[in-house]
């Protein structure tokens, strides 16, 4: 598979990397770890989310957030609403 779209990305991540972590981040001093899949459902959900609150292709949307996981999950699901 030949990945041409940042979207094709998580496809192809997903069917060689199910399980491999993808993301980490320390909480209360505890390594937490998200999975490809983990990633994919987050990042989904949010898209619902947006598209439930009407968000629309074009509409501007502003994150302020550290350098956390959730700010990748916020980051793709933003791209796919488009």
């Amino acid at each position: 598979m030949v990945v041409q779209r940042i979207f094709d990305l998580l496809s192809w991540q997903a069917g060689k990397f199910k399980k491999s972590d993808a993301l980490a981040a320390k909480e209360d001093n505890q390594w937490v770890t998200y999975s490809t899949l983990d990633f994919i459902e987050n990042v989904n959900s949010l898209s619902f989310g947006f598209l439930s609150f009407g968000i629309e292709k074009q509409d501007k949307i502003a994150t302020v957030s550290n350098n956390r996981p959730e700010w990748n999950f916020v980051d793709m699901a933003v791209l796919q609403v488009g």
